[in-house]
């Protein structure tokens, strides 16, 4: 059997049996995670913790994608209302969870402001505000005299702005890795460098996972495989029309203290760190690595990509290629699953023009110095809201994908979510707007707000 990379920061005595891959996989399991991001982490351990036998793996490393890569806004401000009450119940988890995994998470509760541009832009903040309505707290709009008074690193003139004080900000790989290392502790078994090619049913019921390296008997699967996910929920899902498109992100070297909460305006994203460096984007801007995959369900986003053409950059080359060659060479029933850790490039002119709106609107702090930038592969859908659902079609399935970008935030909430529902608990919060079946039916808009 090929050799099993086990996560390294698990206590040894947890993962000894499968080391160096000289035992096989366990045979079976309470429940089989797919997908080593923050949800499916966190999902691992509130099931470990509550007696469950837990078998996470990953196709290649943990929190490796997309929760290693995000910007680590952990925000409810200016999200669609239908995710505010999962937001809510982040925020409520956040900030105890250093404590309760016994590892630190990167948790600071410093805010997150959005500037607006133009008088236009400050009545959208202002609509979304009341259609929040109670939804949120310690949330209030900002004249432009009162952004200038209270951030005056911020240079540039604005009509004003939000600010949701009581949001906050998380190192991504450190809390994937806190929950990773909290489930580990707690009993589950994390395997990297092992990936699914099927989930299983028996007369319409889960009931297992075939992995590269072997089966697992379940009667519970979670897939929290981001942009994978379409691929291992093909037939159990009539319509996932999920796509991927990819964002760059920079980081500085470390810069004077700018004295601001996670912020976003003039199309930049930014989070100051405790050393000083900046994380750095720009906030809108895309790119979509044409793949087979990119043709698949295209009608659902063809709208949104005609009027926000100018957000995004379409580009054909080496993931097509490989896309093509992959699934040419080899059956998929017996393929080895590529990219395993892949190097997703950044886009350097999506960096240097994040780094010259920094400058414009921080000049004092000058032009910022960049230490080094990458980019991650996001799944989007149409609506840009995730689905999260148990569909009754598959007694034993739980799905959580399709964040659009803004997952990382959620991540302890849904892995809660998740965790009841396969314990046969109800959601703690409503998560009716994110069932899968939306999109077959037809029950399904447009982004909140046109974007």
């Amino acid at each position: 059997m090929p050799s099993l990379s086990l996560l390294g920061h698990a206590p040894a005595d947890t993962l000894a049996r499968l080391a160096g891959g000289a035992e096989p996989l366990p045979a079976t399991a309470d429940a089989v995670i797919l997908g080593g991001g923050i949800m499916g982490c966190a999902a691992a351990w509130y099931l470990a913790r509550a007696g469950q036998s837990v078998v996470l793996i990953d196709v290649a490393r943990i929190g490796s994608q997309q929760s290693g890569r995000n910007w680590g806004f952990v925000r409810s401000l200016c999200r669609d209302p239908a995710e505010l009450p999962l937001a809510a119940l982040a925020l409520s988890l956040w900030p105890g969870l250093q404590a309760d995994l016994g590892h630190e998470t990167g948790w600071r509760q410093r805010g997150c402001l959005f500037v607006a541009a133009d008088d236009a832009e400050q009545a959208s903040h202002a609509d979304w505000l009341k259609e929040a309505g109670d939804r949120v707290r310690d949330t209030r709009l900002l004249s432009a005299a009162e952004v200038t008074r209270a951030f005056p690193s911020l240079s540039s003139r604005t009509a004003g702005g939000i600010l949701a004080a009581g949001d906050g900000q998380a190192e991504p790989l450190l809390a994937t890795l806190a929950f990773a290392r909290a489930a580990c502790a707690a009993g589950a078994v994390l395997i990297e460098d092992c990936g699914a090619r099927a989930i299983e049913t028996s007369a319409g019921r889960i009931s297992g996972v075939v992995t590269e390296h072997g089966r697992i008997a379940t009667s519970t699967v979670i897939c929290t495989a981001g942009a994978r996910s379409h691929r291992l929920l093909a037939g159990l899902i009539p319509a996932l029309p999920q796509k991927t498109v990819r964002s760059t992100v920079a980081l500085t070297a470390p810069m004077a203290d700018l004295d601001l909460p996670c912020f976003v305006g003039a199309g930049l994203g930014l989070r100051q760190r405790p050393d000083g460096s900046c994380i750095i984007a720009t906030d809108g801007g895309t790119d979509v690595d044409l793949t087979l995959d990119s043709f698949r369900a295209a009608g659902f986003f063809l709208r949104e990509l005609i009027q926000r053409r100018r957000a995004f950059s379409l580009k054909l080359g080496r993931p097509f290629a490989d896309d093509l060659i992959e699934r040419l060479a080899e059956p998929a029933t017996t393929r080895t699953l590529r990219p395993r850790a892949p190097d997703i490039p950044a886009n350097p002119k999506r960096v240097s023009d994040a780094a010259r709106r920094f400058a414009t609107l921080f000049p004092a702090a000058g032009t910022p110095p960049i230490a080094k930038s990458w980019a991650g592969a996001i799944d989007v859908m149409p609506d840009a809201l995730p689905v999260i659902d148990a569909p009754a079609a598959t007694p034993g399935l739980l799905v959580a994908t399709g964040f659009s970008g803004h997952g990382f935030g959620l991540g302890p909430a849904v892995g809660r979510v998740l965790a009841d529902l396969a314990l046969g608990r109800p959601a703690p919060v409503d998560i009716t707007p994110f069932a899968a079946d939306r999109f077959a039916t037809g029950r399904w808009r447009r982004p909140y707000g046109g974007i």
